[in-house]
């Protein structure tokens, strides 16, 4: 069937501008991003190859470039649309900051791990912390490898000067699921929190997540931190 065929009031652009994008499914969405099909099927028929892909909506996010390409119908145009909107959406789900509270290491793992749980390299953020334990900012620090994160004393301690903290909590997360520290994370962490009180200013916590999440202020009897 062409996407003429189908009714107006069941035609995607059509049905949001109506009843708004609320009311319109995962598919609709997509043929909405996709704006048009191929010469053999319909915008909503290809959006369908597209959700074929998934075993549910959240792994669209973990879809690359190459995967979109490789479906037959998706060219680059559409696979840019596409990897474009998902990206609106991570920054939407990270602004105002400001208004977010950690007040348990669950709500850092409540917090990071929708937006961790794709990633296939160690990624390093700090929380930054007022006098008053209000988020000032999080920052994006560093991207290590798979194995491996990139954990830069010097970084850490330079934006939080810039952003005048009082304490920050450190969260980097294991690609594979398993949130145990490794010796390079218990060694850097002890570094970081020695100098952390040179300078006067509080390490809370680090906080790793896998498919759970392990935090070392929790674990210090464990690990001899903190």
């Amino acid at each position: 069937m062409i996407l003429k065929e189908v009714p107006l009031c069941e035609r995607p652009r059509e049905k949001l501008i109506e009843e708004g994008s609320s009311k319109l499914s995962n598919i609709e969405l997509i043929a909405i991003l996709l704006r048009t099909g191929t010469k053999n099927e319909n915008v909503l028929e290809l959006a369908e190859k597209v959700m074929y892909q998934l075993n549910d909506i959240s792994d669209l996010s973990s879809l690359c470039l190459e995967e979109l390409t490789s479906i037959k119908g998706i060219g680059l145009s559409k696979a840019v649309t596409i990897l474009s909107a998902i990206e609106l959406g991570k920054r939407i789900a990270i602004s105002k900051t400001k208004k977010i509270y950690f007040v348990t290491p669950e709500d850092v793992f409540n917090y990071f791990y929708p937006r961790m749980k794709d990633l296939k390299e160690e990624n390093l953020y700090a929380i930054y912390l007022d006098i008053k334990g209000n988020v000032i900012n999080i920052k994006h620090l560093t991207k290590g490898t798979i194995s491996s994160t990139l954990i830069d004393p010097k970084l850490i301690f330079k934006w939080a000067y810039k952003l005048s903290a009082s304490s920050y909590l450190l969260v980097h997360n294991h690609p594979s699921g398993d949130p145990t520290p490794s010796i390079a994370d218990l060694k850097i962490t002890q570094e970081i929190i020695k100098q952390s009180k040179i300078i006067q200013l509080e390490l809370i916590d680090h906080i790793i997540i896998g498919d759970s999440f392990l935090s070392m202020k929790r674990s210090a009897k464990n690990f001899k931190l903190f």
